[in-house]
């Protein structure tokens, strides 16, 4: 496969370098580690957000998509003025985090998928806190590695259910952490580390021309921004990883010294 390089724009370079990592303006958080049932492996989902391409990535889609009688459309126009704020990125985040649990399913091909039976998971509308569940065809069947696989969505929105995907999720770990500090920031109007955060890359974007503000709330996106938005992918403000441990056993035995 041929690797192709599209070249930043000289006047976007060093923006664009601060943008992918901008510094204390990431934040990082460590679910707390989970057994995997009857496996000899523990799991622990870690949480990282760009806050700066988060601001950014809130931006794009308020100015986008509008609301109406029939319904939302994307306009499809980067630069159409919003009224956003901190609260509303936090919300944004919120949205975000509660979609992209650690979710671990049996490795099947989709025609297996397919005749797994009616399970526990079909009565479930959102990603619980921390679920686990084998479907009744696979009781008994080897937890190891090679048969897990481990992803970060919702398994239950509409177009995954009606494919019967959640049908072979074994476990659901919500990223509680990570949405307990971002509920804590909502309602703490001032002194919250992750709110001032927020507010300082706003602050940022500002500084550099990225985004216009109003009345000391983002009001659109600049022509520079939407610029930057098209040279540098902004889905990728919350990652997610899985670290993945085997439990080691020690027996104790022999004479005693």
């Amino acid at each position: 496969m041929d690797l192709t390089f599209d070249e930043i724009p000289e006047d976007l370079w060093e923006d664009w370098v601060w943008l992918v990592s901008p510094g204390d303006l990431t934040r990082a958080v460590e679910e707390e580690t989970q057994p995997l049932l009857s496996s000899p492996y523990q799991v622990t989902s870690v949480y990282t957000v760009n806050l700066p391409k988060l601001v950014l990535f809130d931006l794009m889609w308020s100015s986008r998509l509008e609301m109406s009688d029939e319904g939302v459309s994307d306009v499809n126009d980067l630069g159409r003025p919003v009224r956003r704020d901190a609260d509303d990125v936090l919300g944004s985040l919120e949205f975000l985090l509660r979609n992209y649990p650690l979710v671990l399913r049996w490795k099947l091909p989709p025609e297996k998928v397919a005749t797994l039976s009616p399970s526990l998971w079909d009565d479930i509308n959102e990603p619980p806190e921390l679920l686990w569940y084998v479907p009744q065809e696979l009781e008994g069947a080897p937890l190891d590695l090679e048969s897990l696989s481990i992803d970060f969505f919702n398994p239950f929105i509409p177009s995954l259910r009606r494919m019967g995907v959640h049908r072979s999720v074994i476990g659901v770990i919500s990223a509680v952490r990570s949405l307990d500090q971002v509920r804590s920031a909502l309602t703490d109007p001032e002194g919250h580390p992750l709110r001032q955060a927020v507010d300082a890359s706003i602050a940022e974007l500002a500084s550099r021309g990225l985004i216009e503000l109003h009345e000391d709330r983002i009001r659109r996106m600049t022509d520079r921004g939407v610029r930057m938005s098209q040279t540098e992918p902004l889905n990728d403000c919350l990652s997610c990883r899985c670290r993945v441990e085997e439990l080691m056993e020690y027996e104790m035995g022999g004479d005693e010294d």
